[in-house]
């Protein structure tokens, strides 16, 4: 069950509430996860490395390639043939130091991947 929200709280004088109400009490439970993978090979580097040329040179995919850092904003993917074989590779956004703390475009891109399947 959900409780009130910010709105419920929201009135002319109090713009921002920073109330909460208890919750329920929570439970402990064993979780089976599944990782599903969306490529078998992943372009993991700094922005401008040429990870999208490469995807684009190896597989019929045509990634966003452009002359500024951060062009790609989602993962991007490629089948490659190779010997009569094909496998899936993902261009991935570049990652620079200081990403977990919101540095370029952060971890944002994990929410937006979600929806390349």
């Amino acid at each position: 069950m959900g409780g009130f929200g910010n709105t419920h709280y929201k009135s002319s004088t109090n713009r921002a509430p920073r109330r909460a109400d208890a919750g329920w009490p929570g439970h402990e439970a064993w979780v089976w996860l599944r990782l599903k993978l969306i490529a078998d090979v992943g372009l993991v580097g700094l922005p401008n490395a040429g990870k999208s040329t490469l995807l684009a040179a190896v597989s019929h995919a045509r990634p966003k390639i452009a002359d500024y850092p951060f062009t790609t904003l989602k993962p991007q993917l490629g089948v490659v043939l190779r010997h009569d074989e094909e496998f899936v590779m993902a261009d991935l956004p570049g990652l620079i130091e200081g990403a977990s703390e919101g540095a370029g475009i952060g971890t944002g891109f994990s929410a937006m991947s979600s929806a390349v399947r």
